[in-house]
């Protein structure tokens, strides 16, 4: 069970760590693409999030 805590554990922090990083490229210098990308990371979290939260298979 630990496993999977720090499986889920490294792939959020892999989550927020680009999400920062592209939020810092863009606040530097804008960039659609870099907004484009950004929004879609922060998509696939919020899915992420919610389907480990509403995760029936438990």
């Amino acid at each position: 069970m630990t496993t999977k805590d720090n499986k889920l554990g490294v792939i959020g922090i892999s989550f927020v760590a680009v999400i920062i990083y592209l939020s810092a490229s863009v606040i530097n210098k804008f960039d659609y693409l870099d907004l484009a990308y950004l929004l879609f990371i922060i998509g696939c979290f919020i899915r992420f999030i919610y389907i480990k939260k509403f995760d029936k298979t438990n």
